[in-house]
């Protein structure tokens, strides 16, 4: 019935693009009950993150013959400037923000144990779903989906080179309430934005995304920036 009611508000195509990150976020607002039920269940908390990340993984996989923008590469040189755009979304990001422009307040943020194995199973869960899954889900439904929606309700029609910067800027924004830190969220989102305008080729989106999420994974543990997770 549920499905039956969504299928008739979305396309197919759409369904794709937003289906992979509703369902990501959905179990994200739930976690807390979530986390409770596992708990009770002898489970843990634990692998909530990891739940969230299979959930995801399976719409993509179920999709994944819809998704026509990931069938282009990138060139080497578009690869290379990806890299380079994520590691300078990744410095925007850690820059120490007051809070009023959504930095963190300055309290200590709990670590995530790594004393077993468990412990490192969980941590690299977390990394992993952080580094690969986000950046996919994230770029097809803000980038692919939302951005060129809003130039065109017929939105696989519409060239990521003519995307406008209302287009751009509404998406970035959004994509910025997203995130806590919504400064360096409405940056990344511009930069992501701007790539796919530029080079329209979405898995360079995704590729500068990736690396900074993988990059800000890395410091977070090794520095012990754990509030920014």
């Amino acid at each position: 019935m549920m499905t039956a009611f969504l299928n008739s508000w979305f396309t197919r195509h759409e369904r794709a693009r937003i289906y992979p990150f509703a369902g990501f976020i959905l179990l994200l607002a739930i976690e807390p009950w979530l986390a409770v039920v596992l708990t009770r269940l002898g489970i843990g908390a634990e692998p909530t993150y990891l739940l969230r990340s299979l959930l995801a993984l399976c719409l993509l996989l179920n999709f994944c013959r819809d998704y026509v923008e990931l069938r282009v590469a990138p060139s080497f040189n578009q690869a290379l400037i990806a890299l380079l755009a994520g590691g300078v979304v990744f410095l925007l990001w850690v820059i120490p923000y007051p809070v009023w422009l959504g930095g963190h307040a300055a309290t200590i943020a709990p670590a995530m144990p790594m004393q077993s194995h468990a412990d490192i199973f969980w941590l690299i869960c977390r990394w992993s779903g952080s580094a690969l899954i986000v950046p996919v889900i994230e770029e097809l439904f803000w980038r692919s989906y939302l951005m060129r929606r809003l130039n065109d309700a017929d939105f696989m029609s519409v060239s990521p080179a003519v995307v406008t910067t209302y287009a751009i800027g509404v998406s970035s924004v959004l994509f910025a309430v997203e995130h806590q830190l919504w400064l360096a969220g409405l940056l990344a989102g511009l930069v992501y934005a701007w790539l796919y305008r530029q080079f329209q080729v979405l898995w360079v989106s995704i590729l500068a995304h990736v690396t900074t999420n993988a990059v800000l994974g890395i410091w977070v543990v090794y520095g012990g920036h754990w509030q920014y997770w």
